[in-house]
């Protein structure tokens, strides 16, 4: 089993500045984590603080934001973490789902989420 990488658009909430990131797909990630100065250069604002986990049991604390991200045609905006020096940059799982996409592990390529929804029958 490798790794898999995708480059994705990440932009701040006026659209008007962008930025290419590398990201290390992760499905077991919910946040996608951008190094905080691409985000501040973006005019990617923190609004709250998280506390996640790491492999080896340590326990961080992180600030989340808000930003636009755009892969092959599709955009939409997800909660982004300020990464700090040392800490990879993810692609999690809420981000895709915005973009209505999934990760395949089989094939290691993203592709279209097929999107559900229920309708209730008039009373």
């Amino acid at each position: 089993m490798g790794l898999t990488h995708v480059d994705m658009k990440v932009m701040g909430p006026d659209r008007t500045k962008s930025s290419i990131v590398r990201f290390l797909v992760d499905s077991g990630a919910a946040f996608s984590v951008v190094p905080r100065e691409i985000l501040r250069d973006l005019g990617v604002e923190p609004d709250d603080v998280q506390r996640f986990e790491l492999a080896n049991g340590e326990v961080v604390e992180r600030r989340i934001g808000s930003a636009w991200f755009e892969f092959e045609g599709r955009r939409g905006t997800g909660p982004v973490v300020f990464g700090e020096p040392g800490d990879a940059n993810l692609l999690g799982v809420v981000t895709l789902e915005c973009l209505g996409l999934a990760f395949d592990p089989l094939r290691r390529k993203i592709k279209p989420l097929r999107l559900l929804m229920v309708r209730l029958a008039p009373a």
